[in-house]
């Protein structure tokens, strides 16, 4: 367990000197920048003038599914390349050398990623919550308990990416991943849109939904779900089991499949 967290912790720092990560950093400071007019001037709606605190919660809402699905890019991105980057510079081999466990070498790269991308996506969640407190006086509830509950995606989509990348290459890698997580959007999009109130009015009976469709990965049903922490509206996901449930076993399946064929695999 110490040469897991070891390793964990070397691959933050790794990955704080990548170029890309600080590439990453100063896109997001610059859409935090961007977005800080949302929280200023006069909005109305019907000709009735919105106050502050309404803008805020409803831009802050929208903000926290642009950050949540805009980390996908981050997590697929740093996470392709860890195993051919290793093998090319010999860092998998000098781990590997110090009595460290494949499984150890593998979960630690993958905890690592997971904490930094975790904890990047909390200080832009963060980031919204001070300024929405600072402009309104208000805080929004619930907004970075929604935040943590999003991390679990982020593993997901991690794990899958270090999964993908032992048979595809690195690019390959990240965007099938973003592929799948996409096809999540859409399908579960569609069924949540086609449960709308409003949409119901204008189209009569319930259609089926597809079987594949109930047990694909519920990426989108698991972000949806996180945001009414902050909307605090009925959710209504697709099938009996939890989105969350759903994400943590394929996390958990796909992380088994690949320690299992990493371990068989000649370094």
């Amino acid at each position: 367990m110490s040469n897991l967290i070891r390793i964990a912790f070397f691959t933050i720092k790794d990955q704080m000197r990548q170029k890309s990560f600080y590439l990453l950093l100063a896109v997001a400071v610059l859409f935090i920048l961007l977005i800080r007019s949302c929280y200023h001037g006069d909005y109305s709606v019907n000709g009735q003038k919105l106050d502050n605190v309404s803008v805020a919660w409803h831009a802050s809402l929208l903000v926290f599914h642009i950050i949540a699905a805009g980390m996908f890019l981050m997590t697929s991105m740093i996470s392709m390349g860890v195993f051919s980057r290793d093998s090319e510079d010999g860092s998998l081999v000098m781990f590997l050398s110090r009595s460290v466990g494949r499984w150890q070498y593998a979960l630690g790269r993958i905890a690592g990623i997971w904490l930094l991308a975790a904890a990047f996506m909390f200080i832009l969640h963060l980031t919204i919550f001070l300024i929405v407190l600072a402009n309104t006086g208000g805080m929004i509830a619930g907004y970075l308990t929604a935040s943590l509950l999003c991390s679990v995606n982020l593993l997901f989509a991690i794990v899958l990416t270090f999964f993908l990348s032992l048979y595809l290459p690195n690019f390959m890698a990240a965007l099938f991943t973003l592929g799948i997580i996409g096809i999540s959007f859409i399908s579960d999009g569609a069924y949540q849109a086609m449960n709308n109130q409003l949409v119901q009015l204008f189209v009569s009976g319930d259609s089926p939904v597809s079987t594949w469709r109930i047990y694909y990965p519920k990426v989108y049903m698991l972000q949806q779900h996180a945001s009414t922490f902050i909307s605090h509206n009925q959710f209504e996901g697709m099938g009996q089991m939890d989105a969350w449930l759903n994400v943590a076993l394929y996390t958990v399946v796909l992380a088994a499949v690949l320690l299992l064929d990493f371990h068989r695999r000649e370094v």
